[in-house]
């Protein structure tokens, strides 16, 4: 017999990331090479002695935690668009972060730097030096053929995003009284189309590679400029507000949840 589980203790509960409240707005009209940044808010820290005007907000995880992942896919209209590259990049923070966050009455994230340490001015005309805060971004390793000579074997380490991808349709299983069958709702708004709920959330596993974690949005065409009202209209429908055409819904965006539970 089954048991209703309301929480795994392993895993947290989802945590819902979403963009700038009004990136529509900072981006529309700006080239396409430039990301979107999840969360985009600047960091707590940004500002203060030793650290960036305009550091980035992280979200908080444990290092070497698995992370359970979940991208939605952008949808316009009734299709979906395989448009857009995610990447992940993780940034290792020092105690000062810590202390920060302590005395400011702040959540209080994770650190793995054991001190505070000093790096180097970013502008070597700046006046103070910055805080040693090292990102890095995920990566895929690709492992050659074996060498036929008596050389070293050779592993290539690049970085890589994320594209979802999905049918540009789905046609949904009846129910017993022989109506299309919802499995999903709440996601988007659509006018007529009975086959609009299909499964259009994307699950990934992977561990975490830092005590933050940045999400960057890249569209693949990068000659053309972000658009929310042309071509970046679903992205604006999922992630947004449909070019003005709808209120936010701040349940709507990339959903993560951290834990210890085995691949």
């Amino acid at each position: 017999m089954s048991q209703n589980v309301q929480n795994d203790a392993q895993m947290s509960m989802l945590e819902v990331i979403r963009p700038l409240s009004n990136f529509e707005a900072v981006y529309q009209g700006v080239e396409g090479t430039v990301p979107i940044a999840f969360p985009g808010t600047l960091d707590r820290d940004a500002g203060k002695n030793g650290f960036s005007p305009d550091l980035l907000a992280g979200i908080g995880v444990p290092l070497g935690s698995r992370l359970f992942v979940q991208i939605p896919m952008v949808i316009d209209t009734y299709t979906s668009q395989a448009i857009y590259a995610y990447q992940f990049l993780w940034r290792i923070r020092n105690q000062n972060a810590f202390v920060s966050a302590i005395t400011s009455g702040k959540q209080v994230g994770g650190f793995h730097l054991p001190s505070q340490q000093i790096g180097r001015k970013e502008i070597q005309s700046a006046s103070d030096d910055l805080f040693f805060i090292p990102g890095s971004s995920d990566v895929e390793i690709f492992e050659q053929s074996e060498p036929v000579t008596n050389v070293p074997a050779t592993l290539n380490v690049r970085q890589q995003v994320y594209v979802p991808k999905l049918a540009d349709s789905w046609v949904q299983p009846l129910t017993a009284s022989g109506n299309p069958a919802v499995w999903q709702q709440g996601a988007y708004q659509f006018t007529s189309n009975v086959n609009c709920s299909g499964p259009t959330w994307f699950p990934l596993w992977f561990d975490a590679g830092g005590d933050e974690l940045i999400i960057l949005v890249y569209k693949t065409n990068t000659a053309a400029p972000w658009d929310f009202a042309g071509v970046d209209k679903g992205f604006s429908n999922t992630y947004g507000n449909n070019d003005n055409g709808l209120p936010l819904n701040p349940n709507i965006g990339i959903l993560l949840s951290s834990g210890t539970m085995g691949s």
